[in-house]
């Protein structure tokens, strides 16, 4: 599982952080969300699932793997993998390799 803020969308409310800190972040200068790891820990699932549909401008996004097919499975409602990925904040939170779990 992967996770993308739209960082255009986003509302710098901060309830992903509050959600899952170690999964995401608030830049210091706009507040706007940024992701702090590239793939989400299977603990995690659940959680991010959680701050995606808490979010209040829907501009987090779930991109699952299909089983099987090798082709990403999107959580409704999700851009193309393609998309997400423009999106994407190319800074981690922790560039020391912390990979976001707590």
């Amino acid at each position: 599982m992967r996770v993308v803020v739209d960082q255009d969308l986003c509302g710098t409310t901060g309830q992903c952080v509050l959600t899952l800190p170690g999964v995401f972040r608030q830049r210091e200068l706009d507040g706007v969300a940024e992701v702090c790891v590239v793939t989400v820990p299977q603990a995690l699932h659940a959680a991010v699932r959680l701050a995606a549909s808490q979010c209040p401008v829907a501009a987090i996004w779930v991109v699952e793997s299909a089983a099987g097919d090798g082709e990403p499975a999107r959580a409704d409602p999700t851009p193309s993998l393609a998309e997400a990925e423009r999106h994407a904040t190319k800074d981690q939170c922790n560039p020391g390799g912390h990979d976001g779990t707590v």
